[in-house]
């Protein structure tokens, strides 16, 4: 919160407080600047590209069985063992942002979505790797062939005339963006609960205290404000409440259930160290060992 204050961004916190920010008609998304990203602009523009990017989304609703056979052989090849970021977190949510997309994502594609995380600058300063990385992307998706999936129907949104050019280079990333980085952090800080806790939660009860994503931004006639969702709001609230949280349930059930069976006969959590990004709270690394 300090850091956020450094930066001369305001911050809410407080249910009833975000719960109103969330959705006051006097706060933007938009920063100015036109940017073609959904997750910052608001009215008309927003509600188009929100659409094409929900429609893509509903395909994965119900989660289809050959995304939980994915899920379910990477826990399946986990053995005795392993690290819940780079073993478990990583290819779940690899598998899922693949399956949101439509094309196959290698290893060198997760480290550079990684990187436009660790260097997102939230406080629009000067560091630019972060969008370094979600530019190479970028042009990569645009060269991509694409079977079935997120990115064919973005191409085909594109055709149609509901996304201009800008919005079609970026907004893939953007969608991989939002699949992964969130459920990585999850899956992670999740698998530690399971391995740690004697009591057990549901998926929703683990997203709701864990929050992933612990601000959004929000820009009013006073500046900036770091809108808190901690309290309950994991998923945000109002337009820019995030439409794929029915499939983000659904990936932690099926890859948490198969790691809590892995884990049911005890083991031992060893070498856990944490992100420090402002915004994204995650896991870095934490080892388990298997009782056997």
């Amino acid at each position: 919160m300090d850091e956020f204050e450094r930066h001369g961004i305001g911050v809410v916190s407080g249910r009833d407080a975000c719960v109103h920010a969330l959705r006051s008609p006097g706060l933007t998304s938009d920063p100015g600047g036109g940017s073609p990203s959904v997750l910052l602009r608001d009215g008309d523009g927003h509600a188009r590209v929100r659409g094409v990017l929900r429609e893509i989304i509903a395909g994965l609703e119900p989660l289809p069985d050959s995304v939980r056979a994915a899920i379910e052989a990477v826990v399946g090849g986990l053995g005795t063992s392993f690290d819940l970021v780079r073993d478990f977190a990583r290819p779940v949510a690899g598998a899922v942002t693949s399956a949101v997309l439509g094309v196959p994502l290698d290893d060198v594609f997760l480290d550079h979505l990684e990187k436009t995380t660790a260097n997102l600058d939230v406080f629009g300063g000067t560091d630019r790797a972060g969008q370094a990385s979600a530019f190479r992307l970028a042009v990569q998706l645009s060269r991509t062939p694409a079977g079935p999936g997120g990115l064919t129907a973005l191409r085909a949104a594109h055709a149609a005339g509901r996304l201009d050019d800008d919005e079609l280079m970026l907004n893939p990333v953007v969608l991989a963006h939002a699949a992964y980085e969130n459920s990585l952090n999850f899956l992670a800080c999740a698998g530690l609960e399971l391995a740690s806790s004697p009591t057990p939660k549901s998926v929703r009860e683990l997203v709701t205290s864990i929050c992933p994503a612990r601000y959004v931004l929000r820009f009013g006639p006073d500046g900036p404000l770091a809108v808190s969702l901690t309290d309950g709001l994991p998923f945000g609230l109002g337009s820019h409440a995030c439409p794929g949280s029915g499939v983000a349930l659904a990936e932690g059930e099926v890859a948490l259930g198969a790691l809590a069976k892995l884990l049911d006969g005890g083991c031992q959590v060893q070498d856990v160290r944490w992100k420090s990004h402002p915004v994204f709270h995650g896991l870095a690394s934490a080892q388990v060992v298997v009782s056997v």
